[in-house]
């Protein structure tokens, strides 16, 4: 059951691009963060709230998404070495940057 964290305006095309690959994966978002502007506050309760679950995964559209919390790589290799996989769901020919 991942956690899904994305910035900015969220199109319904993101929430469902979200979902259709957690279910290609057979798992369930149970919950979604979206960044809004202002302190990332809500940025930190999600990664709380995910590093108190057991293993639970983290959906981001791109590892840029991490951004608000800190370094993305030095981020999700934390969270790998928590045991909570970190799972990128824009294919790499859709990135952008």
């Amino acid at each position: 059951m991942p956690i899904s964290a994305t910035t900015g305006p969220q199109p319904v095309a993101i929430r469902r691009g979200l979902n259709a690959f957690a279910i290609e994966r057979g798992l369930q978002i149970t919950m979604v963060y979206v960044e809004e502007p202002g302190p990332p506050t809500l940025a930190f309760d999600l990664l709380e709230s995910l590093l108190e679950s057991e293993g639970q995964a983290l959906v981001v559209p791109t590892l840029h998404h991490l951004a608000v919390l800190g370094y993305p790589l030095k981020i999700r290799d934390h969270l790998r070495h928590c045991t909570h996989e970190v799972l990128i769901a824009t294919k790499p020919a859709e990135r952008t940057c």
